[in-house]
């Protein structure tokens, strides 16, 4: 990344909160390598390509992020047609599970270690409360403990805040083939992606595909001691990364 003076690396990866500068949590993470992400990459027609359906899929992410953040916040806002199916499962599930936000698109900060970070939800979610993290990918991975060890690590710093749960709800949405072979049809992005299921006759099947469908999938994430060694250790990596950028700023 070409960042071109201290203030524009800092704008790009941290926050300024209350006159001190913080490394963002997410450009922390953003140190570890991705094998899947280059095996998208390397599935396109070229990188510019890969960029495109890249900064595509992340627009898409965020309009449903923004609106499922809406609901659990009680706002009365339009459900986008794109992203209705993936909202309509989420609509379902928390009707089947009480989920009581406590704060939301909230920005913590961990002073023991200095970073900082804005996590999706703070909730009590069926009467255990801790960092429920909204996820708009095909699965679950597990890099998204590296970046929930972090929040729950900077909150539990808080000498009143209890022991806390990490969540990751995953929603989506796909088209299954209707000639019941089990595979599905993905778009995000603009690039279409067919998962297709095991066995021969998934292998051989002209498939037909469904109406679009919502998919929601919930978490629990174990191993917080283990997965907070890990972001700690990116974090040294991260800064090692960037040492030339950080003697600027905190020499002054």
């Amino acid at each position: 990344m070409y960042y071109s003076n201290a203030e524009s690396f800092k704008k790009a990866t941290g926050y300024e909160i209350d006159g001190v500068w913080y490394p963002r949590v997410t450009s922390i993470v953003s140190i570890k390598a991705k094998p899947a992400l280059y095996h998208f990459y390397a599935g396109q027609a070229s990188f510019a390509a890969g960029e495109a359906v890249k900064a595509k899929s992340a627009e898409e992410g965020t309009l449903l992020h923004e609106t499922v953040e809406a609901i659990l916040k009680g706002e009365d806002s339009p459900i986008p047609d794109s992203v209705a199916p993936a909202v309509s499962a989420f609509l379902d599930f928390k009707k089947q599970n009480e989920i009581i936000p406590q704060q939301i698109e909230a920005r913590i900060i961990s002073k023991k270690h200095h970073y900082a970070g804005t996590l999706d939800c703070l909730a009590e979610l069926n009467g255990q409360l801790g960092v429920l993290d909204i996820k708009t990918s095909y699965a679950i991975y597990r890099d998204y403990g590296i970046q929930t060890a972090a929040y729950v690590e900077a909150l539990s710093e808080a000498p009143s805040m209890p022991s806390l749960k990490r969540w990751i709800l995953r929603l989506d949405q796909a088209r299954h083939c209707i000639k019941g072979c089990g595979s599905k049809m993905r778009e995000k992005g603009g690039n279409i992606k067919i998962r297709p299921a095991k066995g021969v006759a998934a292998a051989r099947c002209p498939h037909v595909w469904g109406d679009l469908l919502g998919e929601v999938e919930l978490k629990e994430l174990p191993g917080q001691e283990q997965d907070i060694k890990a972001f700690l250790a990116s974090k040294a990596l991260w800064e090692w990364e960037n040492d030339y950028w950080l003697r600027q700023i905190f020499r002054k």
